[in-house]
Order: structure tokens, then sequence, then C-alpha cells
């Protein structure tokens, strides 16, 4: 046997293969904006889509190719490092369910123009791919908080400068796609408050829309062209409720009769901390607040601009009850939430 100069002088160097893993790390990004890991949620397992871009035109990426599709992922505890593919209790190898196909082991495409990865938490879905774009579509239910999946950002990267580094674990940012809102009263002279009864409560779109809690949502994520994020579109009719019929507080006093006196004469002892769960929506045109003050009915209307609820927002509507009677729009409060009563903070879901 021989071998030429050329092969001599010219070794072949070996290609470092590594492999697609995900990461569950919490970070601390601005004074206002947290990431809570998946699993604290009580979030074990999800779907993941992996595409990698494998030709572009100046920023405008023309070809890919399907890499993951649709693989399961599951948290394990203490599970980080035990595998090649698992490098913080996430593990997508050999998770499929029964009659699945395998899944595989995925590694890193040095050569790819661009990678994008996006998933969901689980549920009834349904997928469709068109016109350069991965569509998922979903159930958001805001009667049922618990079976409404979260949905990522489109994590995207051309492993370039200032940009996610191709390698790294990858971390994507989970939302779910609803808004909170409550209604409250204070009282101008609060001494007025223990004898002033507040009954026929109805906080609803003065165009006698409803307010929609349910319908599907179409989130398109984009696989070819110049867009660098997801769109998420409701799909489907919406139901919802007629109004918002019960205010916020939190506990209720009683005098020595028994009766409610506090927050306000007759205030119903249940539901404490009642807060409605909807979807998102803008351009619902102004609301009606309408109640009875010691029988004698009042009503103020809340503008339209303060009528934009955002996804993973809480807000907050405080209505003035003046010595007169009378009642105002007082504040209308606006706050990230993480689904309780935690005004400033904006918590994203990362795995």
């Amino acid at each position: 046997m021989s071998c030429s100069q050329e092969s001599a002088d010219s070794p072949v160097e070996p290609v470092m293969e590594t492999a697609i893993a995900f990461s569950a790390n919490q970070n601390e990004e601005t004074v206002t904006r947290t990431t809570t890991p998946l699993h604290e949620k009580g979030v074990n397992t999800f779907i993941v889509w992996g595409f990698k871009n494998t030709a572009v035109t100046g920023n405008d990426y023309t070809a890919y190719q399907n890499v993951i599709p649709g693989y399961t992922v599951r948290w394990y505890n203490n599970s980080g490092y035990t595998t090649t593919s698992n490098t913080n209790g996430w593990e997508y190898v050999n998770q499929q369910s029964v009659n699945d196909p395998e899944q595989t082991i995925k590694y890193w495409d040095w050569d790819a123009k661009a990678y994008r990865f996006f998933g969901i938490t689980g549920g009834a879905y349904s997928t469709h791919e068109a016109n350069g774009a991965y569509e998922v579509t979903i159930t958001v239910d805001g009667s049922s908080e618990e079976n409404t999946p979260y949905y990522s950002h489109l994590w995207i990267s051309n492993g370039g400068e200032g940009q996610k580094p191709f390698g790294q674990p990858v971390q994507l940012e989970f939302i779910k796609p609803l808004s909170k809102v409550r209604f409250m009263f204070i009282f101008e002279d609060p001494s007025l408050a223990s004898t002033t009864e507040l009954s026929g409560k109805s906080f609803a779109p003065t165009n006698g829309n409803t307010i929609k809690t349910k319908a599907q949502l179409t989130i398109s994520y984009p696989l070819t062209g110049t867009s660098v994020a997801e769109t998420a579109t409701f799909t489907s009719e919406p139901e919802g409720l007629t109004a918002f019929t019960q205010d916020y507080y939190e506990s209720v006093t009683k005098n020595g009769d028994g009766i409610v006196i506090s927050p306000y004469w007759g205030a119903p002892e249940n539901p404490l901390e009642n807060v409605y769960t909807v979807l998102p929506a803008t351009n619902q045109g102004t609301y009606t607040l309408t109640v009875d003050v010691n029988g004698e009915p009042k009503t103020t209307v809340v503008p339209a601009e303060y009528m934009n609820w955002q996804l993973g927002y809480q807000y907050t509507y405080i209505f003035k009850v003046h010595v007169d009677g009378g009642v105002s729009i007082n504040a209308v409060q606006a706050a990230f939430t993480t689904w309780t009563d935690h005004p400033g903070d904006h918590t994203i879901y990362n795995w």
C-alpha cells in the first residue's frame, strides 16, 4: 500500500458533531422580565419542530429542510448531561409515543444558513405547511386555562455575530395566549362603604358584543423570506361572555349581625379575588359599567383606548363611588402577570 505526497501532507481533519439539545435555564433579562423553567409550571412535556435554511439570497432565506418533525420532549429530574442530547433535563431521543416514528438524535449542521425552532406544550392541535410557513392551530379557552397550551416564540439564528450561537442549547420562550381582567370599586369617602350597597353590576362592551373567551388560534412560523417572528391569529368564531358581573376584592368583613359591611354593604362572600381569563383583544370599542348604588342606577364609560388587551397582561379597572352616589372610572392599571397578582412582573417560560 502507498499514499501520495498530497495525502501525507494534507491530513483530513475529523468533523466534530455537536448534538442539538435544549436549555431550561432561568435568566433575569430586565428589571421587569424574568424567565421561569417550564417544568416549574407543572409542564413536563411539549412538542418541538426544527427547520434549517439551506439557501439564502441577501437576507432572504429561500430554501429549508425539516430537521425535527414534531418531536415529543420530556423533562426528567436530575437527568442533565446523562445523555449527549440532554444538557438541562429535557430529553427528546426515543421519547415518541407507541406507534409513532422513532425520535433520533439530531446534530448541528455548521453549513446551515439558519436554524428555526418552535414548540407548543401539547393538547389537541393541528399543523399545516404552506407558502413558506409552518402553522400550528390550538384551542385557547379562558374557562379552562389549564388545558390551554403554551406556545413558543420563533427561535431563529444564522449563527453569526450577535445572534444565538449554533452548537449551544436552544432556549425557547413560551407564552400562554390569554389575558386577565378584573374590576373593583373604591370609595371617595371610605367611611361610607359600610352603608353603601352595590348591586346589579355589569361591565360590558357598549356595542353589545360579547367578551371573547374561547377560539381557535393559529400560530404561523415563517420558514423562508425575511420575517423573523411568528404571527398569531384567531381563526374561528369565538365564544364569549355577555358581561363581567363580579368585582374583585380579597376579603369580606361582617358586622355583629353577620351582614357583610366590607368592601361594601352586602358584598357577596364568594367568589373572592375574582379575575376573568379572556382572549387577547384589540379594537373592542368602549366598555360601559352599570351598577345600582343603594338602588339607584349609575353608569360610566371606559374609553376605547383602555380596552385593548395583550396576551400575558392583567388589567385592573378601578371605579370610584362618589359621596353623591355617582360612579366614575378612577384608574386603569395594566401589568404583566404570572397568572396571580404580581403587578409589574412579566414571566415567560423557557426550555
